[in-house]
């Protein structure tokens, strides 16, 4: 086996790369900025320089590979600028495009990412991977579904597609970070009515489900990457408040959250009960299940490890 990954220098990026040269798999970086990316992993990957916006695919970086992951992804964190936007279309949309038909009649396996905000978000609906997709109603959802469309678009007798849909994943440097940052300084605090429903998993299920696909045991098509048990806001908040001893003292009312949050306000607004049916159904062996301790792992990092 030999892998390429775009986007390897992110959170989900970087934890993926190890895991395969772990195994001592031959793993293709395209990047970017490839010698940042090869000094990440100690010159340990082949690197391939490749701006999205600017260039077509470079074919020579798919040598020997059969599997490709496109991971990459301009963070949606928030204001939205004209430039920002373009940004993310062109990492997202743009790249899965050019992928998809640099991949078209080649033997191999496509896994790109997406994201649980291409679902509605309506408390009291619940979402999984057989649910039809209805007409986007934010930018957020038109972006994810072009993302999507881009990706299955290189779906052959020869070339299988997975899209797998990521919750917010934990990890010390990934959800809950600056929320963290936030109630330590003093300015713990509750979205919305805090009800809502925010679909997390953990760094390793993020990577375990990725390498899951690329084996073929997820089938073909959508995949929601969540945990199985997910909690609301409010329990995230409580989590984060009781685990670093610190007050709860706001709740932002949706109106002034929004403008704030900019683009991605809908992550945190919106309640997504999404359901992991594929991984479910299908077998995969999650490697942590309970909301709150994925959440206090996230939130403690090492310490968390080193209590076990």
């Amino acid at each position: 086996m030999s892998v390429l990954i775009t986007g390897a220098t992110g959170l989900i990026g970087r934890a993926l790369t190890r895991s395969f040269l772990e195994d001592r798999t031959p793993v293709t970086v395209v990047s970017r900025n490839p010698s940042e990316a090869s000094d990440m992993f100690q010159g340990r990957v082949r690197a391939v320089e490749w701006s999205p916006a600017a260039s077509p695919f470079p074919h020579d970086a798919l040598a020997g590979v059969d599997t490709v992951f496109h991971l990459m992804g301009e963070p949606v964190g928030g204001r939205w600028t004209a430039q920002k936007r373009a940004e993310i279309v062109a990492s997202r949309v743009t790249a899965a495009a050019a992928i998809a038909e640099a991949l078209k009649g080649r033997s191999c396996r496509f896994v790109s990412a997406s994201s649980f905000g291409i679902y509605r978000g309506r408390a009291g609906e619940v979402y999984d991977e057989t649910d039809p997709l209805p007409a986007p109603a934010s930018e957020v959802q038109a972006i994810l579904q072009s993302w999507e469309a881009a990706a299955l678009a290189a779906s052959s007798p020869q070339t299988r597609v997975n899209v797998v849909r990521f919750g917010m994943v934990c990890a010390p440097d990934g959800y809950p970070k600056k929320l963290v940052r936030l109630f330590k300084k003093g300015f713990g605090f509750v979205a919305g009515d805090g009800r809502q429903i925010v679909p997390i998993v953990a760094l390793d299920d993020a990577v375990g489900m990725l390498r899951w696909a690329a084996s073929g045991q997820a089938g073909d098509g959508a995949i929601n990457c969540v945990a199985p048990q997910l909690p609301t806001f409010r329990d995230v908040a409580t989590c984060i408040a009781e685990t670093l001893r610190a007050p709860l003292r706001f709740r932002v009312p949706n109106w002034i959250a929004r403008p704030i949050l900019g683009g991605s306000a809908d992550y945190f607004l919106l309640s997504y009960d999404v359901k992991p049916r594929v991984a479910l159904n299908r077998g995969y062996n999650f490697r942590m299940s309970d909301p709150m301790q994925i959440l206090r792992d996230a939130i403690l990092g090492g310490e968390a490890l080193a209590a076990r």
